[in-house]
Order: C-alpha cells, then structure tokens, then sequence
C-alpha cells in the first residue's frame, strides 16, 4: 500500500515579541493588493465536480462530500494522502446510486434525508496503525462517515462489495445510534467478545463460534453491524456458504443474530432487509456492468 507523508501546516507562536518602529514621515495610503498571491479570503472557483456535488448532495440529502483533504476532518495519528479526484468522482456516483437511492427507493427519501450522515469524507490512502492493522471506513456520532483508500477504487463487483459492506456497516450504526436494539441480542454471545484481540482469530473459528467474521468478535455493537451489512452486500449463495462453515455450533447463534437483525430493521425502520438487499445487488450489478455513467457531471438531477 502507498503511504506518504501527509503535509500538516502548524503555525507556532513562541513568546516573540515584535517591536515596530516607525521612521516614515509621510502619510502614505496602504495598498489593497493583497501581498499574498492566492488570497484566502477570496471566494474558490467551484470545479464542475463541486456543482454536480451540490446539486446532488447538497441540494437533495443536505450532505458535504468532502475529496479534498481537510485536515480539520482527518484523524492527525495517521499519515494520510488526498483521494484522487476522478477517483472520488466515480466513488461519489457509486455511493448515490447504489447506497443513497437505494435507501430511497425502499424506505422514501426522507428516511434517506433524516438519517444519512451530514458529511461524508473521502481519503486516498489506508490509515495504518502501528500494529499494522487498517480502518475501512469510519463513523462519529451519526453525522459523518469516513470512506478511506479511495484511490485503489476499482469498478467491479468485488471492489464494490468491499466499499458497500463498509457504507452499510457504518450506516447502522448511525441507525442503532438513533433507535437501540433489542438488548438481548447483546447476551447471545456475551461472553465470546473479545475487544482488542479480534485479529488473532481465523475467520473459521469466528463463524463456528457464531461470529460472521473476526471483527464481528470486537464486541456487540460491531457483532450487529457486521450481520446486517453482510447480510445486505453479499449474495444469497455466499450467505449459505459461511452458515455451513459456521458448523452444527455457529450456525444456530448466527442464524439467531439474525433474525434479530430483520426485526429491528422492520418494527424500528419499517424496512424489510430481504427487499432492500434485492434493490442493493440490482443497483451494483447495474454499476458493475456499466449501465450506470460514474463520470457524468451533468447537473440534471435524474
């Protein structure tokens, strides 16, 4: 992975006292040309991208999608690179179609509108730890989500599976955030959680101990988001698949969890998880197959 230095400007006063003597006699008028050749007080030259944004996200969800790298908005313990902007581009047409407009169209847009983050963050590179280990994706306090290695974005079903399950996972737990779920759902593993010590588990002992995968050990709040967005992204198929390797042990707790999941997300939402994984998997097979224009920045709002 490319990891390079993030530039952070920081301006230090050290107690340096200036003395300012004047020896000018005359009256001379100050000049208004700023000394600064691009001032910031001038307002930015909106790129047909920061249009089609507005249009799009602003005008129609009250989101700000961020691309450019904003220091205010990172994380300063990791090092971290801008996200490309054709890239974001392609990443911004994925996240409406396939995430936005598909909560859309099976719960109305004003679900969309009232719970969607306010502010969607887009990062070029992984942030590493020094354990070695990454963030996918981020969410705080349910008004910002923060997507990173945008920059290795690629439009295939794979690459938007891996993106989509991050968008879900940290869409429920804004969801959860707003409206709590049954809390016994945190007894059925209670005692398997594990915090910290996750990633020292192989993805087969975490489903035969009735995890859908490792970090779903975390604890229960991650054990929640993972079933449902893993449930949502991938297929059917695949579903069945890791229930098998869950074994005899793993299955019925899975299989418990979730049912769990689609009655919180039907009696709190009023959405019907089986329907909106159907409208998810058409909208990125649409995107995968090309149907869907990633680098259209016209301003029609169709």
């Amino acid at each position: 992975m490319i990891r390079l230095h993030r530039l952070l400007y920081s301006f230090v006063c050290c107690g340096i006292a200036a003395t300012i003597i004047s020896s000018c006699a005359n009256d001379d008028d100050l000049s208004s040309t700023s000394i600064f050749e691009n001032d910031i007080a001038k307002p930015a030259v909106k790129s047909d991208f920061d249009k089609w944004l507005d249009t799009h996200y602003v005008k129609n969800y009250n989101i700000d999608l961020k691309y450019r790298l904003d220091d205010i908005q990172t994380d300063f313990t990791y090092n971290l690179i801008p996200a490309d902007e054709q890239k974001s581009i392609r990443m911004a047409h994925a996240i409406l179609y396939g995430w936005l407009q598909a909560y859309d169209e099976v719960a109305g847009i004003d679900f969309t509108r009232s719970y969607a983050p306010k502010i969607i963050h887009l990062i070029g590179s992984y942030p590493w730890d020094r354990k070695g280990s990454i963030k996918l994706g981020t969410a705080e306090d349910g008004l910002k989500v923060t997507f990173y290695n945008i920059n290795n974005f690629k439009v295939t079903a794979d690459s938007l599976s891996e993106y989509f399950q991050i968008m879900h996972h940290e869409f429920t737990h804004i969801l959860t955030h707003n409206k709590d779920y049954d809390v016994a759902f945190r007894a059925i593993s209670d005692t398997s959680y594990v915090n910290g010590g996750w990633p020292a588990f192989r993805e087969e002992e975490a489903l035969q101990r009735g995890f859908i995968n490792n970090y779903a050990m975390k604890e229960y709040n991650e054990d929640f988001a993972e079933m449902l967005s893993f449930y949502l992204v991938f297929t059917q198929e695949y579903w069945d698949k890791q229930m098998n390797r869950a074994g005899d042990t793993g299955k019925p707790i899975l299989q418990k969890k979730l049912d769990m999941v689609r009655t919180y997300m039907l009696s709190a939402w009023g959405v019907d998880i089986d329907v909106l994984r159907t409208v998810l998997h058409r909208r990125v097979n649409e995107i995968a197959s090309g149907k869907v224009d990633l680098e259209d920045l016209s301003l029609s709002e169709n």
